[in-house]
């Protein structure tokens, strides 16, 4: 099977993979060293516009934490993002559900600074796929989806929801509906299918794009991946035996 990608040349291809491979840009939290001190639970603020769940799990993990809190178990401390003079939660909400079910006034956090609600949600996603339950297919879909219009690049994304820059093409490439081929030539992909010298040009793209690769201009995990993402978008138009 010989899959072909769309215009992976020239121009359009360094526009591609300089907005997908550059260096990632968003600021590294160190929790490990951030100030830790004793919150009001009324003082922290909750917006689900910047969970990355679709819903607390309060029938099996908020329980869960109530029985070991019970038994004296010590939890992590809550991740806290301070933002525009609130104090948001980032990491640990069922851990605050367990406390406030015990009719815990306070309980520990770790607080850092930031700067827009991309940076609070962007971590949100980062500690959430780190540890405990993982993300459902949806939840995962909505993820990736919210950071692609926060502006995050597919190298932070990937280091961000821990998954194959294979799957963020997978769920954020847009539908293309013409193929424009490296002669110039469009075709439309409701039904037109291209001939055996449009396929020669697309061969020979698919080429120049693994040559780059080959030369350390981009990385062959990135090439790979916009292999697929082709694929996945042409509706496997170009796919030939």
């Amino acid at each position: 099977m010989i899959i072909l990608p769309f215009s992976l040349w020239g121009e359009t291809l360094k526009q591609e993979m300089n907005g997908d491979i550059r260096e990632a840009a968003r600021k590294n939290y160190d929790w490990d060293h951030a100030p830790v001190s004793r919150e009001k639970i009324s003082d922290l603020v909750f917006d689900w516009r910047l969970y990355p769940r679709k819903e607390v799990d309060h029938q099996t993990v908020v329980q869960h934490y109530v029985k070991a809190l019970e038994a004296g178990a010590v939890f992590p401390t809550v991740k806290v993002g301070l933002f525009k003079g609130k104090k948001t939660i980032v990491d640990g909400l069922h851990r605050v559900r367990a406390h406030t079910q015990l009719k815990r006034d306070y309980v520990d956090c770790s607080t850092l600074p930031f700067e827009s609600e991309a940076e609070l949600f962007a971590e949100a996603v980062r500690l959430n796929s780190s540890h405990g339950k993982r993300f459902s297919d949806i939840e995962l879909k909505e993820n990736i989806k919210r950071l692609k219009q926060y502006k995050f690049n597919v190298r932070d994304i990937v280091a961000l929801v821990h998954v194959p820059a294979s799957e963020i093409y997978r769920e954020a490439a847009a539908p293309i509906a013409v193929l424009t081929l490296p002669c110039g030539k469009k075709i439309g992909l409701g039904n037109a299918k291209p001939d055996s010298l449009d396929l020669v040009q697309l061969k020979n793209a698919l080429k120049s794009c693994i040559r780059l690769a080959g030369s350390g201009q981009i990385g062959n995990a990135e090439t790979m991946s916009l292999v697929v993402r082709c694929h996945l978008e042409l509706g496997k138009v170009l796919s030939h035996g």
